[in-house]
Formats: structure tokens, C-alpha cells, sequence
């Protein structure tokens, strides 16, 4: 265990635990947690042990499951967040600034780690920013037990997490022709298609979408590297306006970017599905087609399993007919490598 690992180092080379975490930079209070099992490290944590203790991270973790490493990034100090196994790490994603948020949150970064409020439970994570996938991880969770995590973020940042080892799956999407290239090790599955464009409050005055192309109105917009985001600068350069700076807050999704559109009062890129839900107007700027990408050396995890069954199902095709602008005709449907 990595525990006795520290311990053992630490002994052999004639420190104490307040030597070791001054030499590492950490609080003696992690040296101790760590060497008694109650801390589960971060990996620039347990780089900074390595160091001290004279030996590589790879020897202080081997054989250990238990390190930690964020999804898309390292989460902050006091943070909340979920957590679910990939391969040889513990991978986390800061829990949603919201109640529900803190209520599904499994722990809190302290120390350089994680310390989790429960027993760990079996999860996968889902990268990607269709609501799609938050919505087969609710019902899977309130009527299976195993649990989904979902990770809303770019198609982009998805792919960079799935093949850095850091979630089980995402979901991509894009124009025909234009989706991201699939890398050899992941296989696929078409979800749906939906357009792309822009969300608004239906009492804004016309002439709403020039402006926003235009860039004067504000917008909520996506990171670069969205499927969504890319498909509204095609539409400002088709209109030759792509010199102009729009202005506007930036969101992880399209469920947050309609949630925006909503409550502002403004203008947000997003999917027709998410703005049919918060009861906006919509003009459609692409047809886009989303996957989901599984990578292979997670084909045989059980929740996975669960999640694909879910997500192609009854139940979700129940609520997204209700809500509309879901094309589901080819769902479930595995693609070619």
C-alpha cells in the first residue's frame, strides 16, 4: 500500500513526518493521513513525496489505485467533487455550484488529495456537453444503484481526457464530415442529431441573430474546441463579421448556455433541444451528428454497460420526444472503425 510505501522511505532515510513535509513542500498532516490510508494523494502531491523521498512517482505508486488526477483539470484547494476509478488512478471533476451539486459531491480536495465523506462507489465518467448524458446518469442512478458521472465540457477537452486516461467515455458531435478524427483504441456509437445555433428569450426584438453575429449584443458562448462554438464563428466569417469581438460569459455546455439565455435575458450558443426547454427562441446555424466514443480497454465495465442501455433506451427517448428537437432515428447504432 502506498502507505507503507511512505512510511517506509521515510524511515529509511532518518525523517520524521514534519522533516518529510517540509522537504516536500506538503503539511505533516497529509504525510500522516497518507501513511495511515485516510488520504488519497493528488498526483503533483505525490510528485513532490517522490522527490523528497528520493525515488520516482511511478515506484511510489506502483501497484497503488489510488492517486488522484483531474478530469480537465486539478481542482482547487477546499473544492467538492466526484470522483469514479480510471484504470490506475482515482479521476475527479469539481461537483456543480449548485445544491445539487453539493449534495452529489463525493469529497473535497484538502491537503493535496481528496478526502471522500463515504465509502468510494463504483462510477464511470462521461465527458461531453450534450444534456444527454446527465440525464441517463440520473435515471440510471435512482433505479440501478451504480452511478454515471457526468463531465460537461468541449468536444475537444473530451477527447484530450479520454485518451490522457482519464475517463471511460465521452461524447463527441459535429457536421457530417466534420466530426473530430476517432483514434484507433475507442469504438463508436451514433446518438443523435440536432441542430446548433443560437437560443434566445422570445421577447427579444427582431433582428436579435444579427446582432449577435454581429457582435452587438452579447452572447453566451462555449470554449474553443466546442462543436458549437466552432459552428458559430462559420457563421460569423460566412457574414464577414469574425473581426468584431462578441462579448459575453463563457459556459461548460448547452444546457448551462440556454439556463443563461433564460435568466439574463440574452443571447447563448447552444443545441435546439436545450433552448425548446427553457422556452426560448431558436435559429439554427448547423446540423450536427453526436457519438459516443468508448475507449476499448473499458468495453467490459458493467456500469458502462448500463450507461450505453440507458442512454440509448426507452426511457431517455421518452423524455427527449417530449422536449423535441432530438432526431433519434439512428440511435444505438455502433459505427464503423
Amino acid at each position: 500500500m502506498l502507505g507503507d510505501r511512505v512510511r517506509g522511505l521515510r524511515l529509511e532515510r532518518g525523517l520524521t513526518q514534519a522533516q518529510l513535509a517540509q522537504f516536500a513542500g506538503v503539511s505533516r498532516q497529509l504525510v500522516g493521513a497518507v501513511e495511515a490510508e485516510r488520504h488519497l494523494p493528488r498526483v503533483d502531491a505525490a510528485v513532490r513525496l517522490a522527490t523528497a523521498l528520493s525515488t520516482t512517482v511511478e515506484e511510489l505508486l506502483a501497484a497503488d489505485t489510488r492517486y488522484v488526477a483531474g478530469v480537465l483539470e486539478e481542482p482547487a484547494e477546499g473544492s467538492l467533487v466526484r470522483i469514479a476509478r480510471v484504470g490506475d488512478r482515482l479521476a475527479c471533476v469539481a461537483a456543480a455550484g449548485s445544491g445539487e451539486g453539493w449534495a452529489s459531491a463525493d469529497g473535497q480536495i484538502r491537503d493535496g488529495g481528496v478526502r471522500l465523506f463515504d465509502v468510494e462507489r463504483p462510477a464511470v465518467l462521461v465527458a461531453g456537453c450534450d444534456p444527454i448524458i446527465g440525464l441517463a446518469a440520473r435515471l440510471l442512478e435512482v433505479t440501478r444503484g451504480p452511478r454515471v458521472v457526468p463531465v460537461a465540457t468541449s468536444s475537444a477537452a473530451a477527447v484530450t481526457a479520454l485518451m490522457g486516461g482519464r475517463t471511460h467515455a465521452v461524447m463527441v458531435h459535429g457536421p457530417e464530415g466534420r466530426l473530430p478524427a476517432a483514434p484507433a483504441n475507442v469504438r463508436r456509437w451514433h446518438i443523435a442529431t440536432w441542430q446548433v445555433g443560437l437560443a434566445a428569450p422570445a421577447d427579444l426584438p427582431d433582428g436579435w441573430v444579427d446582432d449577435a453575429l454581429a457582435g452587438r449584443l452579447p452572447v453566451a458562448q462555449r470554449e474553443s474546441g466546442a462543436g458549437s462554438q466552432a459552428a458559430f464563428e462559420r457563421a460569423r466569417r460566412h457574414r464577414q463579421v469574425s473581426a468584431s469581438r462578441v462579448s459575453g460569459p463563457r459556459v461548460s455546455g448547452h444546457a448551462e448556455a440556454a439556463w443563461r439565455a433564460a435568466t439574463d435575458g440574452m443571447v447563448a450558443v447552444t443545441i435546439e433541444p436545450a433552448a425548446r426547454a427553457n422556452g426560448l427562441a431558436f435559429h439554427a446555424l448547423e446540423v450536427h451528428r453526436s457519438q459516443l466514443w468508448v475507449a476499448q480497454e473499458h468495453l467490459d465495465n458493467a456500469v458502462l454497460h448500463a450507461f450505453l442501455q440507458e442512454l440509448t433506451g426507452e426511457r431517455v427517448e421518452r423524455r427527449l420526444s417530449a422536449i423535441g428537437g432530438y432526431d433519434l432515428s439512428e440511435t444505438g447504432s455502433e459505427l464503423a472503425a
